[in-house]
């Protein structure tokens, strides 16, 4: 990711020896069906199946010159039934806005509906796949700048913090970036 892979301030010297997210995994209902969800919206092939001598239980979906994969995973077949419906664990970026509307151009002819806004790194546009799911593409991003907390209402609203909540213990010297 360009934007969102930017460098944030910091006090701390960093190299950085990971380039990005290779993989993303999400457990699904119906295999076939998610697949060719992801394939189609995002003009992705498959790559890669996974299973037993019986069954397929699992599969990869890749854009190789953009250099990511989906995989996909039977729910059934997930040490303790994953789920992720209602989340968003995929967000891609995409190089400009009109990129991302040829997307949602691309999932309005699917007969794939969308929903939009702007966050604080960026603008979003979100595909809810058949598992309900998110898909998230991201656009204008500025990438994070600072800490930032969300708090999320039974009402749906959101509200935001400047100062985290969570401890989390670090073993190393150097602080990568985004974490305290």
């Amino acid at each position: 990711m360009t934007s969102l892979g930017g460098v944030v301030p910091t006090t701390h010297a960093i190299t950085r020896d990971l380039t990005g997210i290779v993989v993303v995994s999400i457990p699904v209902t119906d295999l076939a069906v998610s697949a060719a969800w992801y394939c189609d919206l995002l003009d992705l092939e498959l790559v890669r199946e996974f299973g037993d001598e019986n069954t397929v239980t699992g599969c990869a979906l890749a854009d190789f010159a953009a250099h990511y994969m989906v995989a996909l995973r039977r729910r059934d077949a997930t040490a303790g039934h994953a789920d992720l419906r209602g989340e968003h664990p995929i967000i891609v970026e995409a190089v400009d806005a009109e990129a991302a509307e040829r997307v949602r151009a691309r999932a309005a002819e699917l007969g794939v509906a969308s929903t939009s806004g702007q966050h604080a790194d960026g603008a979003w546009i979100e595909f809810v796949d058949p598992d309900g799911i998110a898909l998230r593409v991201v656009h204008s991003a500025n990438g994070p700048q600072h800490f930032i907390g969300v708090i999320s209402t039974a009402d749906a609203a959101f509200s935001f913090y400047d100062t985290p909540r969570l401890d989390v213990p670090r073993r190393v010297t150097t602080v990568p970036t985004g974490c305290a």
